[in-house]
């Protein structure tokens, strides 16, 4: 099977591309030119390809993909997640979809967000009925109904992850954990709520193996939910990250009031993507540990390939200190 992967670079579309890259026959990374592939560079038996996007649908008819992942979306951090520009992804869905046509493509799967629900308290399964409240969560929910209404026309297979919360090695600076570990290394108070959310956090190389999972798994199609099957206190999960770090009085729980919209229960039903084969395999206590060893600039194992992962890149605060191995 031939995977075409977009959105490769980034956090969760580099761990899918590590499951893949063990099981299909060929994984090619389609990337803009001036990305930055550190997290997917040394990853073996995987092509990089760059191309504008404007010229993604020449590149996926010359390529001729069996699969596409999609991982790529612009505008994914929480300070642009109410941005009129969320709207623009769809442009580039709909030429990616309309190429995956023409190429042949049998399966296309997409990679949402929990944000598609809206606030929601209690258990959330994919059937529930979805009323976002962000542009981002609205574009999501669009692009799904958009891929959906094309692949079928095509006569295509599709599948949709909604992905709850990640973490770990290889994420994105600006998310909690990451933040939270540059601020006790550097010795600085962090503002937090008081942690009484009950939200699931998956590690990502769990959430790249659910991706793979729906990408190569023949017959398997609409739409999943992609997180860890716990949800426990917010609070729980910040402190136990941080013991590694050092410096826990600098955890400032309670500096943030939460607000009217503020989310506070993020617990999936993973019931449908565990019927498809896949399972939460990693210890959580282990896998925040590794996550904070990470985020000070300790190497740490890759739990798909084997080996190191690459090293975080330069932190803001380069003279924060490290923690010890």
């Amino acid at each position: 099977m031939k995977v075409l992967v977009l959105g490769a670079s980034g956090f969760l579309g580099s761990w899918a591309t590590r499951a893949l890259a063990g099981v299909a026959s060929e994984v090619t990374c389609l990337v803009r030119p001036t990305t930055d592939v550190w997290r997917i560079a040394s990853i073996r038996d995987v092509q990089i390809s760059r191309s504008e996007p404007d010229r993604w649908p020449a590149a996926i008819t010359s390529l001729e993909p069996d699969i596409i992942l999609s991982c790529d979306w612009s505008g994914v951090s929480g300070a642009n997640r109410d941005d009129s520009a969320q709207w623009a992804n769809l442009s580039r869905v709909e030429q990616v979809l309309g190429a995956a046509r023409r190429a042949g493509v049998r399966r296309f799967v997409g990679v949402g967000s929990q944000a598609e629900y809206g606030p929601v308290s209690g258990v959330i399964s994919e059937d529930m009925v979805t009323a976002p409240v962000t542009e981002y969560g609205k574009a999501k929910l669009a692009a799904m109904s958009l891929t959906r209404e094309m692949a079928e026309a095509a006569g295509m297979e599709w599948a949709w992850a909604r992905v709850f919360s990640t973490f770990g090695p290889l994420d994105n600076d600006s998310w909690l954990l990451p933040t939270v570990a540059d601020a006790l290394l550097a010795g600085r108070r962090i503002a937090l709520s008081s942690g009484e959310q009950r939200w699931s956090y998956l590690p990502g190389w769990d959430a790249g193996r659910a991706l793979a999972v729906l990408a190569l798994t023949s017959g398997v199609g609409g739409i999943y939910n992609i997180g860890h099957p716990k949800a426990p206190r917010l609070r729980d999960v910040i402190e136990q990250f941080a013991e590694p770090l050092g410096n826990y009085g600098l955890l400032g729980f309670g500096d943030i009031e939460l607000t009217p919209t503020s989310v506070r229960h993020l617990e999936p039903d993973v019931s449908r993507i565990e019927a498809a084969g896949w399972r939460a395999e990693s210890d959580i206590s282990e896998a925040l540990s590794d996550g904070a060893k990470w985020f000070s600039g300790l190497r740490t194992k890759d739990w798909i390939m084997g080996g190191l992962l690459p090293s975080r890149p330069r932190r803001r605060d380069e003279t924060a200190p490290k923690i010890e191995a």
